[in-house]
């Protein structure tokens, strides 16, 4: 009789193809404890996914179309205690790492991260642990990034940024985020002044240029 192997479920959320499913091919080996039950490509269809598949957790880029990484983490951890969140991104700005952290996701990586990394990652959080790629800490805890250094943007700023460019006017930010309305104008007119702009075009136009 074969011995009954438990398989930690994975659903994927990256809006690029190419690299949803290069993250697949990483996790489908032989040996694999890990099952890939499910690839989304746009945030607003993660929610209805974890409905539905009931994966362990949840691997997911912070800069999907329609609905971010951090809007959904908070989401994912009121609604779903029991899933686990594991960001992959490209971002290495601490001011996210730390958001999410307080958030309550289980794990962190780059997108330069190896597939042994991602499965170390993904093993950790399996066994009820932590992971946090090693790389975030390589730099000087007063140290930030070139882009942070330069706009001095808080991780709620650049989340308002993604949801404006998303097409959310003022009070559907607020009522996405839990805040008051005055709130989210407050922080509106700070990242205005922050990057020296006057309105949503300038404002989308720098979003595009820095890939937010």
């Amino acid at each position: 009789m074969l011995p009954d192997v438990r398989f930690s479920t994975i659903l994927i959320a990256d809006d690029h193809q190419l690299f949803n499913e290069g993250l697949r091919t990483l996790l489908t080996f032989d040996g694999s404890l890990f099952r890939v039950v499910g690839q989304v490509y746009q945030g607003n269809d993660v929610i209805p996914a974890i409905h539905k598949l009931n994966p362990a957790i949840v691997l997911m880029d912070i800069n999907l179309p329609n609905r971010n990484g951090i809007d959904l983490s908070r989401q994912i951890v009121r609604e779903f205690p029991s899933v686990r969140i594991v960001i992959i991104s490209m971002y290495s700005y601490q001011k996210f790492v730390d958001e999410l952290q307080e958030i309550g996701i289980s794990g962190y990586l780059l997108k330069s991260a190896s597939q042994e990394e991602l499965v170390r990652c993904l093993n950790q959080v399996s066994n009820g642990m932590t992971y946090f790629d090693p790389k975030l800490k390589a730099a000087s805890p007063h140290q930030e990034d070139e882009f942070i250094r330069r706009f001095k943007l808080s991780p709620r700023e650049l989340e308002i940024i993604v949801l404006i460019k998303q097409g959310l006017a003022t009070p559907d930010i607020a009522r996405r985020l839990f805040l008051a309305e005055d709130t989210v104008k407050t922080h509106r007119k700070n990242i205005y002044y922050k990057l020296d702009i006057t309105n949503v075009a300038e404002l989308i136009q720098f979003a595009n240029e820095q890939g937010l």
